[in-house]
């Protein structure tokens, strides 16, 4: 009788795994990557103490968001008035901030709704004292959180991982004390196919670049940056870097202007990370078409996510040559020298002659290229115009000098025009 009923069992359970792959079309679930999920994570539980702690000096302690960063970093300000970056232990999404990648700013909008709807936040670090990452810039923690009074709470690290924003970069030792949870996280993540693991397009994630000017984007901003997700569109246009700035961390930001028709000036910033990418090596006053992605960065705009094999235009194996090397000169003896200058700085020019026909002065005047290691000999002539207003008494007599920029159109041709009559400092 035993061994009849063992048949039977069997049975219904074959029956019941043909039912399942019937229904299912013979084949495992696989996520369409809208779906949220939890149940991995509802599992963990936050057991330490952390009443009157505090992260840096007890290892954890009580948390509130002083600024959202990105999928795995998070500015907080602890209870006891510090504010500290915390990287998340064990995680680690796509970047969407200084490079951007496919569902970095999925992650990076997931981490902020979570954190956003939360009512208490705990900062757990990764030894008895919190420790900084290998940059010493941040410190290392798990996030944990709860949406109501009477609720759990969740560890964000682990829910970026079974919501498929991360891989799990733990192992099964004690400097993961989590790890099985991650682990299984992990794996059930793959096995659906969500998110980073699926070949499906990331809403939030252009791929083909569009072509525009910056006078189109500033005209219809909404169109290529939506300020609900924090996305922006991947554009392409064609620029002239104006301006470098230089962080105390050491990344480049340039500063990339267009003028329209009319004279009227855009200019929107460029990230160009650290001084070992590609795109640090951009010089001022040159020209060049760059392709990145839309980005908001402390309430301005910004081009992140630079591909660096084709912004420097049209020779694309060539990670050297700009669209135009001398786009945009600067005459100023005061200026600091910095190596992306290149061939662009001169000294202030000297007037050697000047005319005024109509309302267009044109000046005459030479200038010495400067470099690193000083002004070269070499004596070099420019021709400027610039509109004057009516009835302008010309003051550029033989011998002044004067400090300006102007945009020279033909390349190499010495004929360079300033937009505004203004932008002319004479000495």
């Amino acid at each position: 009788m035993k061994k009849i009923l063992s048949i039977i069992v069997l049975i219904l359970i074959t029956l019941s795994s043909l039912v399942f792959f019937a229904c299912d079309g013979g084949k495992e679930k696989v996520a369409d990557n809208t779906e949220y999920y939890n149940e991995i994570t509802s599992g963990l539980k936050l057991n330490k103490s952390f009443e009157g702690k505090s992260f840096l000096t007890d290892g954890i302690g009580r948390a509130t968001v002083d600024a959202h960063t990105d999928g795995d970093t998070t500015r907080f300000r602890l209870e006891q008035g510090n504010i500290i970056a915390v990287r998340y232990y064990q995680i680690d999404t796509p970047e969407s901030t200084g490079n951007v990648q496919k569902w970095g700013k999925a992650a990076s909008l997931f981490t902020k709704t979570r954190l956003s709807s939360a009512t208490e936040i705990v900062l757990e670090a990764t030894a008895p004292r919190a420790e900084k990452d290998s940059y010493g810039t941040r410190y290392l923690g798990y996030v944990w959180y709860k949406t109501a009074q009477d609720s759990d709470f969740k560890c964000l690290n682990l829910e970026l991982v079974e919501n498929g924003f991360s891989s799990n970069g733990g192992m099964a030792t004690d400097k993961y004390p989590y790890n099985s949870y991650f682990a299984k996280a992990e794996s059930f993540a793959r096995k659906i196919k969500l998110r980073i693991y699926s070949d499906l397009d990331d809403p939030l994630f252009s791929t083909d670049p569009e072509d525009i000017t910056l006078k189109q984007f500033f005209d219809n901003e909404e169109a290529y940056y939506n300020v609900e997700t924090e996305a922006g569109s991947k554009v392409r246009f064609t620029a002239c870097i104006c301006d470098l700035r230089i962080s105390n961390s050491g990344t480049r930001t340039f500063v990339a202007e267009y003028y329209d028709e009319n004279g009227t000036r855009y200019a929107i910033d460029v990230y160009a990370g650290y001084s070992s990418s590609a795109a640090s090596k951009m010089k001022i006053g040159h020209l060049y078409r760059v392709v990145g992605t839309i980005q908001m960065h402390y309430g301005n705009y910004q081009i992140s996510g630079i591909l660096y094999d084709v912004i420097y235009g049209a020779n694309l194996m060539d990670h050297t040559s700009p669209i135009q090397k001398n786009y945009l000169l600067t005459f100023n003896s005061s200026t600091n020298y910095l190596t992306q200058y290149s061939d662009t700085l001169y000294t202030d020019a000297t007037v050697v002659s000047s005319s005024i026909e109509g309302t267009t002065l044109t000046i005459v005047a030479t200038a010495q290229k400067r470099m690193k290691d000083g002004v070269k000999e070499e004596v070099e002539s420019f021709t400027f115009s610039v509109e004057v207003p009516a009835n302008y008494t010309n003051e550029f007599t033989a011998g002044k000098q004067f400090s300006v920029k102007g945009y020279q159109y033909e390349e190499n041709s010495g004929e360079l025009t300033i937009l505004n009559f203004a932008d002319i400092q004479i000495k």
